[in-house]
């Protein structure tokens, strides 16, 4: 029985040691890759990093549950930090889409049904762009503009990939609360 223990205990310990290696190297490629943070961004993934105690419990060394730190209290984020795709559309985009509207549409609900494109849609008229919100990777949103029937065709006369910091709502990456009132 104690080996088992021991053998639970080690397996117990690697997970974790990947886990603290994993949130390291996507922190690191974030800023390695030119993405700056704001500061109340960086304390989000900072907390994140650090375990959430369970509501009410105090931080050894603490003297009443005020000192509980704000990342117990923080709702948990929403799998996958979120990628803009914009569209930037030519002037004869609407007369044009008809022919490749079904093929795009394909390519966006299968990478909708992939867990990737959350929601996709274009501006009202004058259509000058579209926008399109990815879950998970930059890669994931530019292999969709490299696939698509629309920029394949000329239609969008650019594109580009943006990070979205999303700190309200229910699947927000990054969820950021205000600070309780006194």
């Amino acid at each position: 029985m104690g080996g088992f223990l021991v053998v639970l205990a080690l397996i117990g310990l690697i997970l974790w040691v990947f886990a603290r290696l994993f949130r390291r190297r996507v922190h690191a490629r974030l800023q390695g890759a030119g993405h700056d943070l704001a500061p109340e961004l960086k304390a989000a993934l900072q907390a994140r990093a650090t375990p959430a105690r369970p509501a009410g419990a105090v931080p050894a060394g603490a003297a009443s549950a005020a000192a509980v730190p704000r990342a117990a209290t923080r709702a948990p984020a929403a799998a996958g930090l979120h990628f803009l795709l914009i569209y930037d559309v030519g002037p004869e985009f609407l007369q044009r889409r008809a022919q490749y509207r079904d093929a795009h549409l394909a390519l966006a609900w299968q990478a909708a049904a992939a867990g990737e494109l959350v929601l996709a849609g274009a501006l009202e008229e004058p259509t000058e762009q579209a926008f399109l919100l990815f879950r998970g990777s930059r890669d994931a949103a530019r292999r969709f503009a490299e696939r698509d029937p629309y920029v394949m065709h000329g239609l969008v006369k650019q594109w580009r990939v943006r990070q979205w910091h999303t700190v309200a709502g229910e699947t927000a990456a990054l969820p950021l609360r205000p600070a309780p009132t006194r």
